[in-house]
């Protein structure tokens, strides 16, 4: 002999059961989703963190680069200018005027 209630208490044990397994089964989804978007934001976080310590070293250098190619832009600039005035007409003229000072100077530092 069955009790009617009983058939219904046990479709709701049934039901209410169910829905708990439902619900259980949602959160660990909800967990597992969780944390497989915070590996993916740590790993987002590392390569970016890479990204920036590599454009930190190529920035390095191309500082170096640059301050060498400066230099040697300066040292060109100087000798190149200083090769142009002694071709200057005005410059062998002078130094040819300056002769005769020089070997003066020269016999008198001998004396």
């Amino acid at each position: 002999m069955s009790d009617p209630n009983s058939d219904y208490d046990s479709l709701a044990d049934l039901r209410d059961a169910s829905r708990e397994r439902l619900l259980t089964e949602i959160g660990m989804l909800r967990q597992q989703q969780g944390i497989s978007h915070v590996a993916q934001m740590k790993r987002e976080v590392l390569a970016s963190r890479d990204a920036v310590y590599g454009m930190s070293a190529e920035l390095g250098e191309l500082r170096v680069k640059l301050n060498r190619d400066v230099k040697h832009a300066h040292q060109s600039g100087r000798e190149l200018g200083r090769a142009t005035i002694l071709q200057t007409p005005t410059w062998k003229i002078g130094k040819f005027v300056m002769i005769p000072v020089r070997v003066i100077k020269r016999l008198l530092r001998k004396q």
